[in-house]
């Protein structure tokens, strides 16, 4: 006979696709007739966007673009051009199956590129997109926490830990026209792009996510005065999203990141028939995960003083939550160009960044890794390109040693650079880091006890024992051994703590 017993739900999210994915691109083209031929290729950008992606059963659709911008030295090998084209890609990802919905994050890089001209006329590339995805579903536990029944002794353990409250998924598409700033000239093509998002706040209430944000556009533009005079434009544009959001409320930890997919800059025409601004549109991913702080009781041992009992166990894992941390890392890098001066540099990003984080000994260590490029003008007006990569580790003290594992967003953006000697340029980057800090731990707890209705009650021994007991020794662990019950050895010997405070005997009273 199955003992009766009270259980408590605890939530969580369970991963249904946790790792990368690689999409092969194979593609070529032809320069359109507008296009100057190529004397040697400079920089060969691919950024890969997300447009959709759905969720279907056991597999998870990605469709997206790739914005493809090929910056060249024409013919005379004195002014920077590009020829700039998309390419579609899509990928079937087989994730767990699962019947609950499940709501997935997902980013977007170039991994691996190689661009060649195989004529003046025609560039060849072979591109590996890789996809970083996250799919979660919400699952629901039964713990136990309580069995009905006076002959069955149970020992309890309170575990703190996050219980999950929803995870949602939501899309919106940024549009602004962008006036260029400061009388700079009108724009001829658009050299190099680059979008990317940052949360500033995020608020939850009943029911009801808010996100308030900004999307930073910057791009790389040949001015139309003269064909060959290159211009930088940056702005920023604000958004603020409130998201229905079953079962948030104003105690929740929330997790937000925020990912630009497809999107496009366009020059817009003005009255007199100049490109003195640009369209923009943007579409963006958020994906929030909410958690609520709370307490599980479980049962990880029992026994009975009756009869044999069949004790069933499961394992989980509980998560708990330890806050939110958020650092700017400041880093300066040098790069020197051997055996060229630098007269002036035409422009300056980085791309490719990744952070690694880790927690250890009340820590959170971060490693950062991306790569500084630069166009540059030499002293005999020779537009050239170089690129170098930066790793290096940060560390960072956290107000608890509790948290051993760490959710890290990130983005790395350049803030100034001056040309510190003729062939050097010192560059100071900030990597914009926000980590969800946590720890699992892996529990054993009862799912069930059973009697055996046809089995043999245990004999009745003597009515008292003496026991004697060694300091340090399990007050649990005595009572299981003889069938009694804790709290009768509690009370008979006052004793109060988990262990024999001191070697001496005990009663131990059957009942």
């Amino acid at each position: 006979m199955q003992a009766k017993i009270k259980t408590e739900p605890y939530e969580y999210f369970d991963p249904v696709f946790d790792g990368s994915y690689e999409v092969p691109i194979d593609t070529e083209y032809n320069l359109p007739d507008y296009c100057a031929d190529i004397q040697k290729i400079l920089k060969c950008r691919v950024l890969p966007e997300i447009s959709s992606y759905l969720i279907s059963e056991d597999t998870l659709t990605c469709d997206g673009v790739c914005d493809i911008r090929v910056m060249y030295l024409d013919a005379k090998g004195g002014c920077i051009r590009c020829c700039d084209f998309t390419k579609e890609f899509s990928a079937s990802i087989k994730i767990k199956s699962s019947e609950e919905k499940a709501v997935a994050c997902i980013k977007a890089a170039a991994e691996h590129l190689t661009c060649r001209a195989v004529s003046a006329r025609r560039i060849d590339l072979h591109i590996a997109v890789s996809l970083q995805v996250l799919a979660v579903v919400q699952k629901k536990e039964l713990i136990t926490s309580e069995i009905e029944d006076s002959t069955i002794e149970k020992r309890s353990q309170t575990i703190k830990a996050a219980q999950a409250v929803n995870a949602v998924s939501h899309q919106f598409t940024i549009e602004d026209y962008l006036p260029l700033k400061n009388g700079k000239p009108p724009i001829e093509s658009i050299l190099r792009k680059e979008i990317s998002c940052r949360v500033s706040e995020f608020k939850t209430a009943e029911e009801r996510l808010t996100v308030n944000g900004t999307a930073n556009v910057t791009f790389l533009y040949l001015s139309s005065v003269d064909g060959s005079t290159t211009e930088k434009m940056t702005a920023s544009i604000d958004f603020n999203q409130v998201i229905d959001c079953l079962g948030a409320s104003e105690g929740c930890v929330c997790d937000v990141k925020v990912i630009p997919g497809e999107s496009s800059i366009q020059p817009k025409e003005d009255n007199v028939g100049e490109y003195t601004g640009v369209n923009v549109l943007i579409k963006v991913f958020l994906v929030a995960f909410l958690y609520q702080e709370c307490e599980v009781e479980i049962i990880d041992d029992a026994y009975s003083i009756a009869a044999p009992l069949d004790l069933h166990y499961s394992q989980s894992s509980f998560t708990e939550i330890h806050g939110i941390h958020s650092e700017i890392l400041k880093k300066k890098c040098a790069i020197t160009v051997n055996e060229d001066e630098i007269q002036k540099v035409i422009d300056l990003w980085s791309e490719q960044d990744d952070v690694q984080s880790y927690c250890e000994k009340g820590k959170i260590n971060y490693r950062v890794r991306y790569s500084i490029c630069i166009l540059y003008m030499n002293a005999q007006g020779k537009i050239l390109y170089t690129e170098k990569t930066f790793d290096y580790n940060f560390s960072c003290e956290l107000e608890s040693e509790q948290a051993k594992k760490s959710d890290t967003s990130f983005l790395t953006d350049i803030w100034e650079y001056r040309i510190t000697d003729k062939n050097t340029v010192e560059v100071s980057t900030e990597t914009f880091v926000t980590s969800l800090l946590y720890s699992k731990a892996s529990v054993k707890y009862l799912t069930s006890a059973i009697t055996d209705e046809n089995g043999k009650a245990f004999e009745k021994g003597s009515k008292l024992l003496v026991y004697y007991a060694e300091q340090g020794e399990n007050l649990w662990d005595i009572a299981k051994s003889h069938r009694a019950l804790l709290s009768d050895i509690r009370s008979q010997n006052e004793l109060y703590d988990e262990t024999v405070p001191q070697s001496g005997p005990i009663l131990i009273c059957s009942r």
